[in-house]
């Protein structure tokens, strides 16, 4: 009886650890990141306008990708140019498959298509003078998990800091992560 009752205990162990391992082995993948022209605003009323397209990979921290931006007061623009991914800093992963509707309605989507939190380092290049530099791009998507949510305080958007301006709030945007095979 007690060979029975080891056994047992150590095969829902053994369950327990899959089962608890199988969402997390989506956040170590490799990822296609797609942001739609997007705004985000800083505290001084600038606005920063981009768009991006590349890839990530989590375990290796790599990133490539090439997108554009625009900075604006108001209507004024004051800046524009495009950038470059050049690594991942770090990767929050909220699921794959269902995001919610304004009205709190799930929508089912392709299992592939997945949200997070990714923060990017870039390299920028003005096309205006401005200069080049480096700075950090924050995506997030609200692609979650079927049954879940995408953690509370967090919104779809970019973030980015840049020449000392922090781009810190979401005005509008749509952004996308892919799941690699």
């Amino acid at each position: 009886m007690r060979r029975f009752a080891l056994t047992l205990a150590l095969a829902l162990s053994a369950a327990a650890v899959l089962v608890s391992s199988a969402g997390s082995a989506h956040s170590r993948s490799s990822f296609q990141v797609f942001v739609e022209e997007t705004t985000s605003a800083a505290p001084n009323g600038l606005t920063l306008v981009s768009e991006l397209e590349g890839t990530y990979n989590v375990v290796g921290k790599t990133a490539s990708g090439d997108g554009t931006y625009e900075v604006w007061a108001g209507s004024t623009e004051l800046d524009h140019g495009t950038f470059t991914l050049t690594r991942l800093i770090t990767f929050q992963f909220y699921g794959c498959g269902e995001v919610t509707g304004e009205d709190g309605t799930p929508i089912e989507l392709p299992p592939d298509w997945c949200g997070g939190r990714a923060l990017f380092a870039i390299h920028y290049i003005s096309s205006t003078g401005g200069g080049e530099g480096d700075a950090s791009y924050e995506v997030n998507c609200q692609i979650h998990d079927p049954g879940g949510q995408a953690p509370p305080g967090t919104s779809e958007g970019v973030k980015a800091n840049a020449r000392g301006v922090n781009f810190n709030r979401h005005v509008t945007g749509d952004n996308l992560l892919v799941m690699l095979p």
